[in-house]
C-alpha cells in the first residue's frame, strides 16, 4: 500500500471528482481512497481508466457503509461498489465504521457477521486485502475473538493533535497497519504552536505531520 493516498471525501460525483482524481494520478499519487457513502465511485473508476496507467500500478480502497452491515448485505454492497468502480478486483476493502451499542442490541455480532463477509471476499480473491476503519481497542478485541483473519488495516483519524496511542499500540501488537485519515487534522495542525516552532527550521508543518503518520 502506498504511504500517501488521495482521499475523495466530499468530491462530488461527476467532473469535480473525475478531474481531481485524474490530476492526483498525473502528479504521482498511486493510492485512491473512496467509499460507497461518498457517492463518487463511478467517477473514481472513470478517472482510473482515463489515466492511462496500468491497473496494477494503482491501489484502490473503498468501504462498506453502516447501512450495509451484516454478511449478506456486505457481499451485495461489495458487488455494487465494484460495478460502480468498473473494476474486476479491489486492493483494499474496509468496514467504514464499527456498529455500536447505542444503535444496536448486539453490535459485536453485527461486526462479526460483516467481517465474515470480508473474509469470504478475500478468500474468493475479489479483494487483495481487508480491514476496518475507525475501530477502537474494544471493537478490535471483540472482532478478533471470532475472526479467522486479523484485520490487515485500521484506518483511523491520526495526526499530532490526536494520536489515539492505545489503539495504535493494539494494532502494532497484532501487526495491523495503521492508516491515517486527516493527517493534517482538517488544517488545524497547521496552526499548532509547537509544530509552528518545530517547522521554523528546514521543514514545513505538513512534512512533520506526514512524518509522524508514517512512523
Amino acid at each position: 500500500m502506498p504511504s500517501i493516498g488521495f482521499g475523495t471525501y466530499k468530491l462530488q460525483e461527476g467532473k469535480e471528482c473525475l478531474e481531481s482524481v485524474k490530476f492526483a494520478l498525473e502528479n504521482g499519487y498511486r493510492h485512491i481512497d473512496t467509499a460507497a457513502v461518498y457517492e463518487n465511485e463511478r467517477s473514481v473508476g472513470e478517472a482510473i481508466r482515463q489515466s492511462g496507467l496500468s491497473r496494477e500500478d494503482i491501489f484502490i480502497t473503498t468501504k462498506v457503509w453502516n447501512t450495509e452491515r451484516g454478511y449478506e448485505k456486505t457481499l451485495k454492497a461489495f458487488e455494487e461498489s465494484m460495478d460502480r468502480l468498473g473494476l474486476d478486483y479491489l486492493d483494499l476493502y474496509l468496514v467504514h465504521w464499527p456498529a455500536n451499542a447505542k444503535q444496536y442490541r448486539h453490535p459485536e455480532k453485527l461486526n462479526a457477521d460483516t467481517w465474515r463477509a470480508m473474509e469470504h471476499l478475500y478468500a474468493e480473491g475479489k479483494v487483495r486485502s481487508i480491514g476496518v476503519s475507525n475501530f477502537l481497542v474494544s471493537h478490535l478485541n471483540d472482532l478478533m475473538e471470532t475472526a479467522a483473519i486479523v484485520p490487515m488495516v485500521n484506518q483511523i483519524e491520526y495526526h499530532p493533535g490526536y494520536t489515539q496511542q492505545e489503539t495504535v499500540d493494539v494494532c502494532r501488537k497484532h501487526r495491523i497497519v495503521v492508516e491515517a485519515w486527516s493527517p493534517l487534522g482538517r488544517g488545524r495542525v497547521l496552526e499548532e504552536p509547537l509544530l509552528v516552532e518545530l517547522a521554523a527550521g528546514n521543514l514545513c508543518i505538513a512534512e512533520i505531520s506526514y512524518s509522524s503518520a508514517d512512523h
